[in-house]
């Protein structure tokens, strides 16, 4: 019994310096720190985060080598997210902000029909695909073929020179 206890109180001293010597060494950074966020709130969680990008990857029908730059592919991928080198992490900032405007100012302002607002998201357009692809309206029902394109405004004869 009292080897037991003589074990029992050098663990407790053990734990108790090394409970001490952690709690004296600096914060560490967990590396969910986001860096470069300039469209995006920075204040998003990481699972917050990662769901919004696979949402653009899915819309897009791409993977994050599409913006980010891939600095390794074995023994797994890694990225340089913060870097801004490939132009299609500009072009994607630029859709982002398009998109919140066209919600914010456009969108917001409809009158709310059934369970609330529609959004327009990228999947609006992009439909998987990284350029979205010309659309043409179907024939209303009962007509077999579309209706004629639209025309421009005769432009009026120019007045008689006197």
């Amino acid at each position: 019994m009292r080897r037991f206890a003589l074990v029992a109180i050098i663990f407790l001293i053990a734990g108790c310096t090394a409970i001490r010597q952690q709690k004296s060494m600096p914060a560490k950074s967990d590396n969910l720190e986001f860096h470069n966020l300039q469209v995006l709130s920075p204040n998003m969680t990481h699972d917050e985060l990662i769901a919004t990008m696979r949402g653009y990857a899915r819309s897009l029908g791409t993977r994050c080598e599409h913006c980010h730059v891939q600095t390794a592919t074995e023994p797994r991928e890694k990225f340089d997210f913060p870097s801004d080198a490939k132009p299609e992490k500009k072009i994607a900032r630029t859709m982002m902000q398009m998109v919140q405007a066209v919600n914010a100012n456009y969108i917001s302002t409809l009158p709310k029909e059934g369970e609330g607002p529609q959004t327009v998201s990228c999947a609006t357009c992009h439909r998987g695909h990284t350029v979205p692809e010309k659309w043409t309206p179907p024939a209303p029902e009962g007509r077999r073929e579309a209706p004629p394109a639209a025309q421009p405004a005769p432009v009026p004869p120019p007045p008689p020179q006197p």
